[in-house]
Parts: structure tokens; C-alpha cells; sequence
């Protein structure tokens, strides 16, 4: 039988068969450059077909047929012998899969618990102060509180202007939300970037935590914004320092509960203020906020609006705040700008261009004091969708503070 339709015969390729072949598990005649596959090797493949079929591997295969080829035939102890040893193998490796599997089901388990600190959710008594109306910029009336272990978990807030905001389940949820222009990171979306991004990702993030715990943050407001599409300041949240109040604001509300479980569980102490908000009119204090992190916040939304994000907090900014973050860049004449401008026509001019960044934050009254190239990516992934492939995406970090 020739070898092309020895292969059909057991649905193998050919190429199948010339690797046995080469291994020696097949020992088919050779006339002239033809192979023969001959009684032997219909009897060898339905073997090796069985035998893998029980999982040994060609290396174990090979020394049974060696085996075999040298005691003429199958001696039925030493085949008996080889499958006990491959079960017994087996059952060992069943044993070590039961141990993990009770592993995974305590972690389970343990992941289903409430959180300690579920019965105490809510905003601090202590940032009560730090409520103001976002248009006349004077405090809000706080009514119909419900208070828990010096937390709010219910409360309307509210302004003589007619402004009204409120605290529901531990969540200050403001007037006028609108539907979110962002990809929300869920489980679809993560796919969309290259494990190459996120380690670039990965490395930004470090460099914003390092830069954050240099600073003096005793009784200072960190904000974090858009924590839909990007988040840095939870990773690291069982180090985060607790006489300091950190506010994360989002659109999504699934995304900010997500969120919250995630701190609470890890350290349920700290002060974190949630706040679902799409417009950035925060019903905050002026001058209130001393640090802003920029998880690449600053592209993700100029991406959307035709706007400087740090414009809409300036009235928050005081003259000591400063801006921490990352910026995804290219250089100037790369295709990628040409392809963002097409898919984003509404985005802030000239962002993803190397002083984009710097420019903007001056017009505002900040300068970069220290940057660093974190890296770069030619494969950022799909979540990019105007990234030209073979092209770099370069990652800045940066630390700017207001011009003295």
C-alpha cells in the first residue's frame, strides 16, 4: 500500500506518517524512493493509534514497539505491566487535579463571602465637607441621611439653585448623566489588548504608584476619573496610605460597584469616595483636589470630547495640586494620527502627538517637572482600532505641577 493511502486508511496526513516513519514506529519497504506500507505497519499503526488513544506519548511508544520487535510478539505480562503503570499514573495525577479542584472551590467560596466591611458602606462623615454645589461653589445641603459606622449610605444633596445630587447605596450618583461614549473594560474588551500593551501598561502603572508614595498625602484628595476604560490606583490598594481620601468617578455603575467590592475586600479601611458622574460637574469643594492620576484618562477622553480633561477640573485644582499619569504618543508623520483623526473627528486636536500633552497642560497652568519613556508597542492590540501595525505606540510618565 502506498503512503498516501495508508494516511487516508487511518485519517493521519502524510506528513504524519513520514515523522513515524523517521522515529521508527513505522517500518514500512522501500522500492526504489517509494515507501510500502506492508502487514507490519497496518499492525504497528493501529498499535500506536491505541496507544495514544490511552495517552502515552512516542517516546513511550517507541520502546514498547522496540519491545515488541524484539520478543517477536506482544509479551501480554509486559503489556499488562505498562498499562497498570500508565493508569497508576493517571490516578496519582487524579489525585493532584481533586487537590487543585478543592483549592479552586475554597477560593470560590471565599470570593462569595460578603465583604467585612459590606455593613459599613458608604462616604465618610469626615468628607462631608468637602460637598459643594458644582455651579454656585457653596456647601450642600445634606437631608434624609442614613448613617452607618460613620458612613453615608443615603442622602440627597442638594443646592438653592435647584441643583440636587444624592447618596445611594454608599455611591454619590450626580444629575444628568449621560450615556457613556467609552468602551466599558468587561470581559469582551480585555481581549482587544495585546499582552504586550498591558505589560507596557503594567509598567506606566508602576511608575505612577512610585511617583504617588513620594508624595506627602496625609489628609489630601486623590482622583482618579473614567475608571471605565482604565484604572491604576486599586492595584496596589493594600498599600495605599488611610488618612487620605481617594475619589474614583466613572459612568458606569456596574463598573464603580466592581470597583468598590475590589477595595473593600482588600482594604476595607480606606476612604473612598464613589462617584458616578458623566459630565465632570463634581459636587465637590473648589480648590478641593491635590492630586489627579491620569491612567491615560487624558487619551481616553480626548478621544470623545473636544476638550482637555484637566479643564474640566480646573475649578477643583488648587496651587498645590499636581497631575501624575501616563500619555500614549506617536511621533509626528505617523499613520496611526492620520487614522485617529479619520475614525475620531470629534476628538481634541492634536492628541496622541508628542507635545500634545505638555502644551495643553501649560495653557492650564501646569508643567511637566519629570518625565520618562516607560517603552513602547508596534502590537497594541484592536482596543487601539486607529493603530497602524508596525508603527510604535510610545508611553509617557509624567509628574507636572503648577507654574510658580
Amino acid at each position: 500500500m502506498k503512503i498516501g493511502s495508508f494516511a487516508k486508511l487511518f485519517n493521519v496526513s502524510i506528513d504524519t506518517i513520514r515523522y513515524y516513519i523517521e522515529l521508527g514506529l513505522l517500518v514500512p519497504e522501500k522500492k526504489g524512493t517509494q515507501f510500502h506500507m506492508n502487514q507490519s505497519c497496518l499492525d504497528d499503526m493501529k498499535l500506536i493509534l491505541e496507544l495514544k488513544t490511552l495517552q502515552f506519548s512516542l517516546k513511550e511508544i517507541q520502546q514498547f514497539l522496540s519491545y515488541k520487535r524484539l520478543t517477536i510478539n506482544i509479551d501480554i505480562g509486559y503489556y499488562k505491566k505498562l498499562l497498570l503503570e500508565k493508569k497508576n499514573t493517571f490516578l496519582e495525577a487524579k489525585k493532584e487535579l481533586n487537590r487543585f479542584i478543592k483549592l479552586l472551590d475554597n477560593k470560590l467560596h471565599s470570593l462569595d463571602q460578603p465583604s467585612v466591611s459590606c455593613s459599613s458602606t458608604g462616604v465618610p462623615i469626615s468628607f462631608v465637607p468637602f460637598f459643594y454645589c458644582p455651579y454656585c461653589k457653596i456647601p450642600l445641603i445634606i437631608s434624609d441621611a442614613s448613617i452607618l459606622n460613620s458612613n453615608i449610605s443615603e442622602a440627597k444633596l442638594t443646592c438653592s439653585c435647584g441643583y440636587f445630587t444624592s447618596i445611594q447605596d454608599g455611591i454619590i450618583i450626580t444629575s444628568n448623566l449621560e450615556e457613556s461614549p467609552y468602551c466599558i473594560l468587561d470581559d469582551d474588551t480585555m481581549t482587544e489588548f495585546n499582552p504586550n500593551f498591558v505589560s507596557l501598561r503594567e509598567k506606566g502603572d508602576q511608575w505612577i504608584i512610585k511617583l504617588l508614595k513620594e508624595q506627602n498625602l496625609s489628609n489630601k484628595v486623590v482622583i482618579e476619573t473614567n475608571i471605565d476604560v482604565s484604572v491604576s490606583l486599586p492595584k496596589y490598594v493594600s498599600s495605599l496610605d488611610l488618612d487620605t481620601f481617594y475619589i474614583f468617578c466613572g459612568f458606569s455603575l456596574t463598573m464603580i460597584k466592581k470597583l468598590r467590592q475590589f477595595i473593600e475586600r482588600n482594604n476595607p479601611k480606606l476612604h473612598v469616595i464613589y462617584i458616578q458622574n458623566t459630565d465632570y460637574n463634581l459636587p465637590l469643594k473648589p480648590g478641593s483636589i491635590d492630586i489627579i492620576i491620569d491612567s491615560i484618562t487624558i487619551n481616553d477622553i480626548c478621544s470623545n470630547k473636544n476638550v482637555f480633561p484637566i479643564t474640566l477640573l480646573q475649578t477643583y485644582i488648587n496651587q498645590d495640586t499636581k497631575v501624575i499619569g501616563n500619555y500614549l504618543y506617536y511621533h509626528e508623520g505617523a499613520t496611526s494620527l492620520l487614522n485617529f483623526r479619520t475614525l475620531y473627528p470629534n476628538s481634541h486636536q492634536h492628541v496622541l502627538y508628542p507635545n500634545y500633552l505638555e502644551n495643553n497642560l501649560e495653557k492650564e497652568g501646569l508643567k511637566i517637572q519629570s518625565k520618562a519613556v516607560i517603552g513602547s508597542t508596534d502590537n497594541p492590540g484592536i482596543f487601539l482600532d486607529y493603530h497602524e501595525l508596525g508603527e510604535k505606540v510610545n508611553l509617557l510618565g509624567y509628574i507636572a505641577e503648577h507654574i510658580i
